[in-house]
């Protein structure tokens, strides 16, 4: 079994935010192969940065890579002994939440977004809240579908959209189910153009 200096793989926002993708994706058994040029898009991160820690985690022996279409592929070494402990550390660690506010930030075709805070350890813990996130008027549902894959790795989420008219509607005669979700505990609410947190309150 090859040693390693622990000490030397935590160096760099750089190689963290490497790490945590390579061991979120096998965790989630994607065991996916990524090329610089991809990982630099996907984690908004120079390419130089990117290929000197790639060599760096290369050298220590957690990453492997192959030439593929004259392009060098990295993937987790499956020889590297510490496999299990890194994918515990970071789906201990993560937190999604952040992704989750980007996402909404500009999405102005919707009236309200609730999500429940229970979501940002939803790797680590399947919590059995009632929803995930609720959600007023109209999104991409494509791009929402991608968007909750990539960012939850595979974790099933659960959420609804509705129309201002049928929520609305529902409310005026205090649906059982719009009113356990607006009631639900730790709801964090991310856009409330219809004031419904300030009428609830009220």
């Amino acid at each position: 079994m090859r040693e390693i200096d622990i000490s030397k793989i935590f160096w760099s926002k750089c190689r963290t935010k490497l790490l945590e993708k390579f061991f979120l994706e096998y965790e989630s058994w994607n065991n996916d192969w990524f090329h610089m040029r991809w990982l630099s898009r996907d984690l908004d991160e120079q390419i130089n940065s990117i290929k000197r820690e790639l060599d760096s985690l290369t050298e220590l022996w957690i990453l492997k890579h192959k030439t593929e279409l004259k392009k060098k592929i990295f993937f987790i070494n499956p020889k590297f002994y510490l496999i299990e402990d890194f994918v515990s550390i970071f789906v201990k660690s993560y937190n999604p939440m952040e992704k989750v506010k980007d996402f909404f930030k500009n999405k102005w075709d919707l009236e309200l977004v609730i999500i429940n805070e229970t979501l940002k350890t939803k790797l680590m813990t399947p919590w059995k809240s009632l929803l995930d996130i609720f959600m007023i008027w109209d999104i991409d549902k494509n791009e929402f579908a991608s968007f909750l894959s990539e960012t939850f790795y595979g974790r099933k989420i659960k959420y609804a959209i509705i129309t201002t008219e049928d929520f609305f509607k529902r409310l005026e005669f205090w649906d059982k189910l719009i009113k356990n979700i607006l009631t639900e505990n730790w709801n964090i609410y991310l856009k409330d153009t219809l004031k419904i947190k300030e009428k609830l309150e009220s």
